[in-house]
This record gives C-alpha cells, structure tokens and sequence, in this order.
C-alpha cells in the first residue's frame, strides 16, 4: 500500500464505520497501520489503533461496530483497536499530528508524527514493534537525539513498570537506528 493512500479491506471498512456515525470524530493512529498509511510499510496488520481518550464519547459504539470479533470484523477481517490504558504516548504527541486524507465524511485520520510513533511502540517491546523501528529508520530520518529528549521530557515519567527497562529498550532501539543509519551517539543513560 502506498503512503497516504487506502486501500482495501481498510476502505471499505472504514467507509462502513464512517457511514455508521452521526458525527464527526477524530483517530489518532499509531500502530502498523499509520505506518503503512505515511509511510508505506509493507507488513500487513490486522486492526487499526486508535487513542481511546480521543474517541471517548463514541468508544463502546465504535468497539461493538468495529471492533474485534464485530461484524465488520467478520466481514472485512480487520478490525478497530481503542486503545487506552495500554498505550503509553509522549504527552504532547497531538501537538504534532499528521493529518491524512481520507475520502470520508464523519472520520477524520490523524497519524502520529514518526518519533512518537516510535515512543509510543516502547513500552510495549513486540518482536514487531523493532520491526517496526527498524524499517522506519530505512525510510525515515528518525532523530535520535529527538528520541532521547522526548522520552526524557514526554513519556519516563508515564511510563508503567521498571524505568530501567524502558530506558534499556530506548537505548537497544537507538543503537539499532544508528547502525541503520550509520551513526553513532553515546547512550542515552547518563
């Protein structure tokens, strides 16, 4: 799928959901699917995540419509993820939104800029979020300086279980941007 274009199951999916609404909503997006939405990644994915606290007042109709094990679920098999408690996002990420055209009339996508795409992947440690890092350090320039200050200043203090292992994964994932990259920085530890 080509960056800012999509395609099917996803559009027709989504053309369900948005035809569903009597309002307009916004979806903060940044998993796999925002990545393959700005930035092509190949992989496929099964749901679309969206920030919970943004769609708060449509969630529960949102979940039964779309979400795992729904009839659009069945149907298109792709589904809609809010997520809440257990994503962890730099604390100013909607500051920094990208917003992305979408042919509907009541959704409107928002996707992550890439750098909180990366934090807000952190905490969570999947086998395919360094996948995902990874292939966003191909095709990206991510900052790792920027990475370092904004989990500094954005999202240490929010983060849920050990600090140190949430700083280690940082510094693995950075030292994995670099040799992509082709640089070098000192850790990120003091």
């Amino acid at each position: 799928m080509p960056a800012n274009l999509i395609e099917d199951p996803w559009l027709s999916f989504l053309k369900e959901i948005d035809d569903s609404l009597r309002s307009k909503i916004a979806f903060h997006c940044f998993g796999a699917f925002a990545i393959t939405i700005q930035f092509g990644l190949p992989r496929e994915t099964s749901d679309v995540d969206v920030m919970s606290g943004v769609v708060r007042e449509h969630q529960d109709k949102l979940v039964d419509l779309a979400g795992k094990d729904s009839s659009l679920h069945k149907k298109h098999s792709v589904y809609l993820d809010v997520v809440g408690a257990i994503a962890t996002v730099p604390d100013n990420y909607e500051d920094r939104l990208i917003p992305i055209a979408a042919p509907f009339s009541k959704i409107r996508f928002y996707v992550m800029e890439v750098h909180d795409i990366v934090l807000a992947k952190l905490c969570r440690d999947h086998p395919k979020d360094i996948q995902d890092v990874e292939y966003l350090a191909r095709v990206t320039r991510l900052d790792t300086g920027l990475l370092k200050e904004r989990y500094r200043s954005e999202l240490r203090h929010n983060v849920i279980g050990p600090l140190d292992r949430a700083d280690g994964i940082l510094e693995y994932w950075i030292n994995v941007v670099n040799e992509i990259q082709g640089t070098s920085h000192p850790p990120i530890i003091d």
